[in-house]
């Protein structure tokens, strides 16, 4: 008889546990807790919620963007810099340097009237004539010369960091002019095209020349030219709105936000509300990098033929970098919420990869990991460190300027790491939850 007491016992104590389940199950579902019409209705408003949380996050994301990059002088620098080592770019400011300087500097006239000096002097008439003659080859061997030697300083260093000092200048004329204030800088907003001043490149191009020894440069007068950066029709609608935007980059985020916190605090069943959450986070973002690929053609098909088209093409995707950034960084945020989400279910996955944590606890007390002082203070607080855990990865991603999708996968992994930790030394020994089923 006692040798089948034990497992007698243990039969009966685990139908007693089932049949408390179950008790617990139905009185969760008993009508008289919560009405069904409410539940359902609780439902539904938590879905409208987190999908106009959603929806808001495509304008937020943009609205963002759009803050961080004109009104942040540093990150505004560090989106057109990279241009100057482009190619296309270079090609294209190495041409329009070149056509505004012989614009303004005739080498035929310059020999035809070295020409005339030599008559003047006595020189014989065929010497003369000839030189005149030659004053067309001359100069487009000179012009030739001239566009090889600005090709190579605007591919110098040298190049690149007077473009970022113009840009950076230029950045304070934007934000003037998009909110209405007056400031004196390189950049022009005239109609629908945004450009770079470029005398004081062309200035550091000319002295670059002279002390090269091509003392003709000298005489290049001073250079009132422009160097189109964007060119849009829809310029002058963004100067009209962009106070409003400025405002929708800071409100616009908190509102999305606060919608979709409180569709998931409604919800009847809030895990299955944060994996909607999270899911619907990620498709805003698809939703954004969809569009930029759709409107970058459009936008290269607009631009008038006296823009280089290969130039234009990468001014764009330079601008739009940060914005891709940003929105790959959302995403990943989403993923991983509906991911920890889906893990903290009842899904034989999910119950399976908590009874593997619970194992290792086993193993810990095996080994009497879970005796010392911080396990101990660790069961009477794990619930509040584990919190404490998520609430610090989540400050980590708010104060970091400007995070990327390594940034946050880091900060997730490290956060979920800390939590598997709390969990194996932090549970009561000898606890395993109940295997799925």
């Amino acid at each position: 008889m006692q040798a089948g007491t034990g497992p007698d016992s243990a039969e009966q104590g685990e139908v007693a546990r089932l049949r408390a389940e179950v008790a617990a199950l139905r009185a969760q579902r008993a009508p008289g807790d919560e009405p069904r019409s409410g539940g359902r209705w609780r439902s539904i408003v938590s879905v409208v919620l987190i999908a106009l949380g959603c929806l808001t996050l495509i304008p937020a994301t943009a609205a963002v963007w759009l803050q961080s990059v004109v009104t942040d002088t540093d990150r505004y620098v560090d989106t057109v810099g990279p241009l100057a080592e482009d190619s296309d770019v270079q090609a294209a400011v190495t041409n329009r340097i070149t056509n505004e300087i012989f614009t303004r500097l005739d080498v035929a006239q310059i020999v035809d009237e070295a020409a005339q000096l030599l008559a003047e002097q006595g020189a014989r008439p065929r010497v003369t004539a000839s030189l005149q003659g030659l004053a067309q080859p001359i100069a487009g061997g000179v012009e030739d010369w001239m566009h090889g030697q600005i090709a190579t300083i605007v591919a110098s260093d040298a190049f690149a960091t007077a473009w970022e000092e113009a840009n950076r200048t230029a950045h304070d004329s934007l934000v003037a002019v998009l909110t209405g204030r007056t400031a004196d800088s390189g950049l022009v907003v005239r109609d629908d095209t945004v450009s770079i001043q470029l005398e004081p490149l062309i200035t550091h191009v000319k002295d670059a020349l002279v002390g090269a020894g091509f003392t003709l440069a000298g005489q290049i007068p001073a250079v009132d030219a422009e160097f189109v950066l964007f060119q849009s029709d829809g310029i002058t609608t963004a100067k009209s709105g962009f106070r409003a935007v400025d405002q929708l980059g800071t409100w616009l985020p908190i509102l999305a936000v606060t919608l979709i916190a409180a569709g998931v605090l409604v919800a009847r069943n809030r895990r299955r509300a944060l994996v909607a959450a999270g899911a619907g986070t990620a498709v805003a973002m698809l939703v954004i990098g969809i569009a930029l690929a759709v409107v970058r053609p459009l936008y290269l098909e607009s631009l008038p033929t006296t823009v280089n088209s290969d130039a234009a093409a990468a001014v764009f995707d330079q601008v739009v970098t940060f914005l891709r950034t940003t929105l790959r960084t959302v995403l990943v945020v989403g993923l991983i919420v509906a991911l920890v989400a889906l893990l903290t279910g009842p899904s034989t996955q999910a119950v399976a990869l908590r009874r593997g944590i619970a194992g290792m606890g086993a193993r810990a007390d095996q080994r009497g990991w879970r005796t010392g002082p911080v396990a101990t203070w660790l069961h009477g607080h794990k619930r509040a460190v584990e919190i404490a855990v998520v609430i610090a990865g989540a400050l980590a991603l708010v104060f970091w300027s400007y995070p990327t999708p390594a940034v946050v996968l880091s900060i997730a992994v490290a956060a979920i790491v800390l939590v598997i930790v709390v969990e194996i030394f932090g549970a009561t020994p000898g606890q395993v939850p109940p295997a799925p089923g």
